[in-house]
């Protein structure tokens, strides 16, 4: 929406035409006597909001009107199962300091499609991303303010059963990225081969070797071995999944060996999910980008500063959502730290997201929703704070029909550090179409 002070990070946004559809109606079949399981999204809201922004040196007012949208399908029957979601938006404003009109336009979402059957020989990925990327430091109070980055992947693999509990697995995985701007493509290729033992009805163990490739224009080409051993188990509440191995990384100016490893626990009831995990990674944005697992409907991975090479990671992530402090209200925690080093330079930040969401049912069809999320990065030392930023909303929505919603929002982002700015918005908006599937927060 306003102008840019910094270039910055892993996300995307692409200009392409808004495409708008208004499918049938939330459907959903039993998975059982062998129908397909499908929801469906296509929504469509028109909105008109008032900006102000203090930049370091001058403020701004600006007036503007936009069309935004929702398209999204969640698809299973048999061996193959296709999720997607992307949504898209168009605004256009005029500002108070006598600027050119400026016409905004963000699209961003994520599709997989997978065909895996239990027991059968052959399975096969391939999947979209696009996503707003932060190639520098530094946050931007717009969302538009960041860059657009597509990735696309695919990948096939071949199983074999020499026992009644084992199964070996070869598979490869090819991914390539492209983005606006003078950022280079890059591509990525891995093979896999994955030996899996079953030791009980819900637990199996297995041994893991991978080797990953990365090439961009204007660096240096990365080759990565890793070798893992872990365990995976369900388990009444939840489920258990423990690994440690180690990675070595090569390119022309260096070697690293690094260990690897990840804990992850998830509790889950009726009312309650919580997830806990602790993640050791050596690896690079590209091949993260590129082969990583395609995100979720509704989920951005907007935390991490972008390197260029190989970094080691370490990150603690506690995720937890409830509906058991009131009848009608459902409470969303999110708190994240993690550390990096660049292998190459051994620079290393630190980055800590922490988020809080309150969702109530103020009165039938009625709901008042406060998000509150605050990102900052350390640059030297581990305790000083040398970039942030805090984002709070309050969102009311009044369901008129079943196909039309109105609402009303009130939002405010302040950066410190790398930028002092401050953004506060209002707006007004009506929805119309289905949502029948759910965001990740």
């Amino acid at each position: 929406m306003e102008r840019a002070s910094h270039k910055l990070w892993p996300q995307g946004r692409v200009v392409a035409t808004l495409v708008l559809l208004m499918g049938q109606a939330p459907v959903s079949y039993a998975a059982e006597d062998g129908l397909p399981e499908s929801r469906y999204t296509a929504t469509t809201t028109l909105f008109s909001d008032l900006t102000h922004t203090r930049y370091e040196d001058d403020d701004d007012t600006r007036a503007g009107a936009g069309i935004s949208g929702d398209v999204g399908a969640a698809f299973s029957s048999g061996p193959h199962s296709l999720n997607g979601r992307y949504g898209a938006s168009l605004e256009t404003e005029r500002s108070s300091l006598g600027r050119s009109n400026d016409d905004n336009f963000w699209l961003r979402g994520s599709s997989s499609y997978n065909y895996f059957e239990p027991g059968s020989r052959f399975d096969f990925n391939a999947g979209h991303t696009i996503r707003s990327v932060r190639n520098d430091t530094g946050f931007a109070v717009d969302n538009f303010d960041y860059d657009t980055q597509n990735a696309v992947s695919a990948g096939a693999g071949v199983n074999f059963y020499p026992g009644e509990v084992t199964t070996f697995r070869v598979s490869g995985q090819g991914g390539k990225t492209w983005e606006e701007g003078d950022v280079p493509d890059g591509e990525s290729i891995s093979a896999n081969a994955t030996l899996t033992r079953q030791v009980s009805e819900l637990s199996s163990v297995f041994l893991k070797a991978t080797r990953a490739w990365e090439e961009q224009a204007g660096t240096n080409d990365i080759t990565i071995d890793s070798a893992t051993a872990g365990l995976q188990s369900l388990l009444e509440d939840g489920s258990f999944n423990l690994s440690a191995g180690l990675s070595r990384a090569e390119s022309n100016g260096f070697e690293n060996e690094a260990i690897i490893g990840s804990l992850a626990r998830i509790w889950s009831t009726d009312l309650t999910s919580t997830r806990f995990s602790y993640d050791r990674t050596q690896s690079s944005t590209l091949l993260d980008l590129a082969l990583g697992p395609i995100a979720g409907p509704g989920f951005e991975d907007e935390f991490s500063i972008r390197y260029q090479g190989v970094t080691v990671r370490d990150q603690v992530t506690f995720l937890h959502s409830s509906s058991r402090f009131c009848d009608l209200c459902t409470v969303r925690l999110i708190a994240q730290a993690a550390q990096e080093e660049e292998v190459a330079t051994s620079d290393e930040t630190w980055e800590y997201l922490a988020g809080l969401g309150v969702g109530f049912e103020v009165a039938e069809l009625k709901t008042l929703d406060f998000d509150y999320r605050w990102q900052a990065d350390a640059l030297e030392e581990r305790g000083e704070i040398d970039d942030e930023l805090h984002r709070f909303s309050v969102t009311y929505r009044h369901q008129l029909t079943e196909l039309a919603t109105w609402g009303t929002s009130f939002e405010t982002a302040v950066t410190r550090g790398v930028t002092d700015e401050e953004e506060y918005r209002a707006k007004v908006f009506v929805t119309l179409g289905w949502d029948g599937m759910e965001s990740a927060w």
